[in-house]
Parts: C-alpha cells; sequence; structure tokens
C-alpha cells in the first residue's frame, strides 16, 4: 500500500494516514479503536469527500481538517495497511504489498533513488516535504540553463519545459543518467497528490513569465 506515516489526532481518539488511490488520485483515511473513515481529496481546492459509509458523528470536520493538515506535505512511502487502532494510539498493520499495477508503478518510483533525492533534499527542519525550498530550486536550475533559454526560444509547450526540468533535476540528484516518460508522469503526479494543489505551481509560473519576457 501506498501512504504516508500515521499522524496521531487531538480532534478524536484515532490516527490518520494519507494514501494513493487505486482509481487514481489521493485519499485521506481516518481510523478510532471503533471506526474508520476514508475519504478522496480534490485536487483543485484540497477538499474531502466520503469514499464509502461515513459516521458523521465521530469523523467531524474538525478531525477531517486536522488530518489534512498534519499530513500535508508527508512523503509517500510502501507500508502496510493499519487495520486496528488502540486506545493508547498503538495500531496493527498488514504487510505492504502493491496490489495493482498502477500500486506496482508508484512503488517502483516511490522507492527509486530520484523520489527519494527530491525527498531528501526538499524536506525541512520539521520533516515536512517542503514544496516552497522544491520550486525555489528548480527556478533556479531554469534560470540558469541554456537548455531551458533554447525550449523558450523555440516555443516549447509549458508543460515539456517543466517536465525537462523535473526530469534534469530527479537525474542530478539521485545521480542517474535517465528516466523514461512513464516514470517521469508518475514522479510528477505523485508530488502532486501529495499536495492539495499542483506541487509544480510556483515553477509554472515562473516558466510563463521567462516565456513572456522573451516576446518583449
Amino acid at each position: 500500500m501506498i501512504r504516508t506515516e500515521t499522524v496521531k489526532l487531538s480532534s478524536l481518539s484515532g490516527l490518520a494516514y494519507k494514501q494513493k488511490l487505486t482509481s487514481g488520485g489521493a485519499g485521506l483515511t481516518i481510523i478510532t479503536p471503533d471506526d474508520k473513515a476514508a475519504y478522496t481529496i480534490n485536487k483543485r481546492d484540497g477538499s474531502t469527500s466520503p469514499y464509502g459509509p461515513v459516521n458523521s458523528a465521530v469523523f467531524t470536520k474538525r478531525a477531517i481538517d486536522e488530518a489534512l493538515e498534519l499530513t500535508r506535505g508527508l512523503p509517500y512511502k510502501k507500508l502496510g495497511n493499519v487495520t486496528k487502532v488502540y486506545e493508547d494510539s498503538h495500531f496493527d498493520e498488514s504487510p505492504a504489498q502493491a496490489e495493482s499495477a498502477d500500486e506496482i508503478t508508484s512503488a517502483l518510483v516511490i522507492e527509486s533513488a530520484e523520489y527519494k533525492g527530491f525527498i531528501a533534499e526538499y524536506t525541512d527542519k520539521n520533516d515536512k516535504f517542503s514544496y516552497q525550498l522544491m520550486n525555489r530550486d528548480l527556478m533556479k536550475f531554469a534560470d540558469g540553463s541554456s537548455v531551458v533559454g533554447t525550449m523558450i526560444a523555440d516555443g516549447a509547450s509549458d508543460g515539456d519545459i517543466s517536465r525537462y526540468i523535473v526530469r534534469s533535476k530527479a537525474v542530478s540528484l539521485a545521480g542517474s543518467k535517465s528516466i523514461d516518460d512513464d516514470f517521469l508522469t508518475v514522479f510528477i503526479e505523485t508530488f502532486d497528490s501529495m499536495n492539495t494543489r499542483s506541487a509544480f505551481k510556483e515553477l509554472g509560473a515562473f516558466i510563463r513569465a521567462k516565456k513572456s519576457k522573451s516576446k518583449r
């Protein structure tokens, strides 16, 4: 199962973690000693929708908001499913295993040197992945790249330029030779699903600004 580490909630006696859904995107799971609730997370605005039956009297908006906040920026790992939570907040966990082709692909990404390189490079002092640190570094790389300059001059799309930048930085941090297009797509989607909006939003705005400037 591809999920984040568990976090302890103060709004109720229970734990929460974020997981990648087999249908795509990110989900949120909250477990108490007596109940469990799951939610899908809207990538555009970070809002949640129940994923199956939910006892709203137990799983209040306050608990959901707290779970979202505490899991924001936590990196994904290949971990087992939390099957039972006890009053003292320790829990039982099933063995980790990929259950579908999509999960196998995601597992290959999160266990890769490229993913681990990004996590190590851009994790802040609070052990949260920092999108600000990542975007600043990617923009710095883009600003000094002659290849990016040529792509802008040649009219390359924003998406192609962004993918080149992310691919180049991932390869550089991992000390690897290259990554293929399918891997890169899942790599980018993984960071997107860790966030409530596009993980590379600032980079995209930076690229658009550079393209606009080059036309003057």
